[in-house]
């Protein structure tokens, strides 16, 4: 059975994001991270399967053709490092997007307007903020049952980004369950 898998900010080819992000992508070098993120990438994902990238696939224009090593049917949606010629991505990607929508789902790089979602559009699936995650204000209680303001993840935002997964693309089955919840 064919399936559905969306991940972002993969940034193949990209040294200094061993740095920005040391904590989830512990390699001594880009070459190593690359090839661990091609084995997540291919331990989930089947040939015929669908898989969605929330942008900023790679760093280089020649980390472009990473791609002909990745299983799947390819969907990008753009990123803002993203900025190669479009028929360098279509060589291997099916399809490029500003933008698009699955179920009810809004697909973009970064996080959309929290106008923009609603009954139509439940959740935004998106990356850029890599392992941050989208957050609005709370209230809860302190141990003496006083007021205290906190933040806490929107539960409207699914970030795909790779260190938000253990650098692994995301089935849709989860992305099914946050709908659910956000349905009741």
């Amino acid at each position: 059975m064919k399936s559905v898998w969306f991940t972002s900010d993969s940034h193949f080819g990209h040294k200094n994001i061993l740095e920005y992000e040391k904590e989830h992508r512990n390699f001594s070098t880009i070459e190593e991270m690359n090839e661990f993120l091609i084995e997540k990438w291919n331990s989930v994902v089947k040939p015929k399967d669908t898989i969605y990238h929330l942008g900023d696939f790679c760093f280089g224009r020649k980390n472009i053709d990473i791609a002909a090593r990745l299983n799947g049917n390819k969907q990008l949606i753009l990123g803002n490092h993203d900025c190669y010629p479009s028929i360098d991505y279509l060589k291997y990607f099916e399809k490029l997007y500003g933008v698009t929508y699955w179920k009810q789902c809004v697909l973009s790089h970064m996080p959309v307007h929290h106008n923009g979602l609603g009954a139509r559009w439940m959740l935004n699936l998106h990356g850029h903020l890599h392992s941050k995650t989208v957050q609005i204000p709370a209230i809860g209680c302190d141990r003496y049952g006083n007021q205290v303001p906190y933040m806490k993840d929107d539960i409207n935002y699914f970030n795909v980004s790779v260190e938000r997964h253990n650098l692994t693309p995301v089935h849709s089955d989860l992305i099914m369950e946050r709908i659910k919840e956000l349905n009741q």
